[in-house]
C-alpha cells in the first residue's frame, strides 16, 4: 500500500514538472530559426542612422512587408550649390589614368578639405578592381568619366573595338559609381573623325584640355604646380592622379588658384550645360 502511494506520488510531480517545462517553452524560437532583430527606436538608433534604411520610407526599426531595396546607388552626387561659370571664374582640375589605391585617396582628401571639385578619367580595368575608389569621387561630389578600358589608343582601333573598348570601360565606372558616365577622354588626346562617330553613338562627349602639366612626364612637383598655376578663366588642366609628384603639388596648386579667385568645379559644370556627345571640347580641339 506504501509502495502504492508512493508510486502516485512520484507519477503526479512528474506530471506537474511536465507541464511547467511545456508552458515556459512557448514563444520560444523553434531550433534552427532565426530570431526577428530587435526593434530600433529613433531615440535608441546612433547617429548617422538612417530613418528608411531600405529606402522605402519606413521608420528605422519598424517592420517592413518589402523584402530590402536591391536598387543601385542614385546617380545623382550628394546636393550642391548650382555654379554658373558665366558669372564666377572658374577652372576645371582633370586627372587621368586612375584610380590608384595608394594616390588618389590622397588626392580626395585634399579636395575636400579646400571644397573642391574635379573630374576623373578612369580606365575601366583599374575601375573594376577598384570600385569603392569610384564610389567615394562620385559621393564627394567630383566627376567621373571614362578613359578608355586599358589605354589603348582608340584612333588606331577599328569603330567595332573603339566602341568595345569604351563600353567595357563605362560598365565597370558605372557599376563603380552608381552614376551616369557622359564624358570621355581619349588616351593621349589621340581621336579622328571615326572617333567622333563612335563616341556619338555612346553618347560620349570627348574632353580635351588647354593646360598640360606634362606632370606624367617630368614627375616634379615644382614644374607641375608652376604648369597648373598658368591656368586661367574656363580652362581645363591636365594632371594624373597615379603619380606621387603630382599629389604632392595638389595643396599648392588648389589653394593657389583659389587664392586668385578661381572656382573649382567639374568640366560639366564648366560647360554649364549637358555636352553634345561625340563633340569636342575645348573648341580649339574641334578641328583636330
Amino acid at each position: 500500500m506504501l509502495v502504492r502511494r508512493s508510486a502516485s506520488k512520484t507519477a503526479a510531480v512528474g506530471f506537474l514538472i511536465g507541464f511547467a517545462l511545456l508552458i515556459s517553452g512557448c514563444g520560444s524560437v523553434p531550433p534552427g530559426t532565426s530570431a526577428p532583430p530587435p526593434q530600433t527606436s529613433s531615440s535608441q538608433a546612433g547617429p548617422g542612422a538612417s530613418s528608411s534604411p531600405s529606402g522605402d520610407g519606413s521608420p528605422t526599426g519598424a517592420p517592413s512587408s518589402r523584402p530590402p531595396s536591391s536598387a543601385p546607388p542614385s546617380s545623382q552626387p550628394p546636393e550642391q550649390a548650382a555654379v554658373d561659370c558665366k558669372k564666377l571664374k572658374c577652372v576645371a582640375l582633370t586627372y587621368d589614368d586612375g584610380p590608384s589605391p595608394e594616390t588618389t585617396p590622397q588626392l580626395l582628401k585634399i579636395l575636400k578639405k579646400y571644397k573642391a571639385r574635379a573630374t576623373f578619367f578612369q580606365l575601366g580595368s583599374l575601375a573594376s578592381q577598384y570600385p569603392e575608389l569610384e564610389k567615394q569621387i562620385h559621393e564627394l561630389g567630383s566627376e567621373v568619366a571614362n578613359h578608355s578600358w586599358n589605354h589603348e589608343t582608340l584612333s588606331r582601333l577599328s569603330s567595332d573595338g573603339a566602341e568595345r573598348n569604351l563600353t567595357r570601360a563605362t560598365k565597370a565606372i558605372e557599376k563603380g559609381c552608381g552614376c551616369k558616365i557622359t564624358l570621355m577622354r581619349p588616351p593621349g588626346g589621340s581621336t579622328d573623325k571615326s572617333l567622333d562617330k563612335t563616341t556619338k553613338r555612346l553618347g560620349l562627349a570627348e574632353i580635351m584640355w588647354d593646360v598640360d602639366t606634362r606632370d606624367w612626364e617630368t614627375l616634379n612637383t615644382s614644374s607641375t604646380r608652376r604648369s597648373a598655376l598658368n591656368a586661367h578663366r574656363n580652362q581645363v588642366v591636365l594632371m594624373h592622379d597615379i603619380h606621387q609628384p603630382t599629389i604632392d603639388a595638389q595643396d599648392d596648386v588648389i589653394s593657389g588658384l583659389q587664392d586668385k579667385g578661381y572656382t573649382l568645379v567639374t568640366v560639366s559644370e564648366l560647360l554649364g550645360k549637358q555636352a553634345a556627345p561625340g563633340t569636342r571640347y575645348p573648341k580649339s580641339w574641334g578641328s583636330y
